[in-house]
């Protein structure tokens, strides 16, 4: 069994100075939830072996924030620009070539391609991820090169609002 967590950006600073989309920031409402989530996760034993973020600068700081919580290393975080308004092929295809030694992973990326990839995974998960939302999924696989449609199951639907 495979363990892979899809964990959607905080919420981000439409009205940043940033020159592009790729370099906006959290806000202050994403600056709170990430680590929120982050200690969700924690309350949970949560242990990745690896977490692979998209480089944007919104998730990279989603990414920090949630490691800082779970007691994983920040610079061990690998940042993919293939994440960032990455389809669901793209992702699906970074899935596939995981390394077989990693058993539980988490990915910090974007919508759509994060909420189609949750779907394709499991029909139940929610059809739009919400920011800083996360889908913790189990997969019937002892191999990442063996994931298909509908192969997993849904262990966690989280999100900041959420009353837990």
């Amino acid at each position: 069994m495979k363990k892979l967590t899809l964990i959607r950006h905080a919420k981000s600073d439409w009205h940043s100075e940033a020159a592009t989309d790729f370099d906006r920031p959290l806000n202050n409402r994403g600056q709170k939830a990430a680590p929120l989530m982050g200690q969700r996760l924690a309350d949970r034993g949560c242990t990745p072996d690896l977490i692979i973020s998209s480089p944007a600068k919104r998730a990279r700081q989603t990414a920090e924030k949630i490691a800082e919580q779970i007691d994983y290393p920040e610079t061990d975080i690998e940042y993919r620009e293939a994440i960032y308004e990455a389809s669901l092929r793209t992702l699906v295809q970074l899935v596939l070539n995981l390394d077989e030694k990693l058993d539980d992973v988490i990915l910090v990326g974007h919508n759509p391609g994060f909420s189609e990839l949750g779907q394709w995974l499991n029909l139940e998960a929610n059809d739009w991820l919400p920011t800083c939302g996360l889908l913790e999924l189990e997969l019937a696989v002892d191999d990442w090169t063996q994931i298909s449609e509908e192969c997993a199951d849904l262990l966690l639907y989280d999100y900041p609002k959420k009353i837990t």
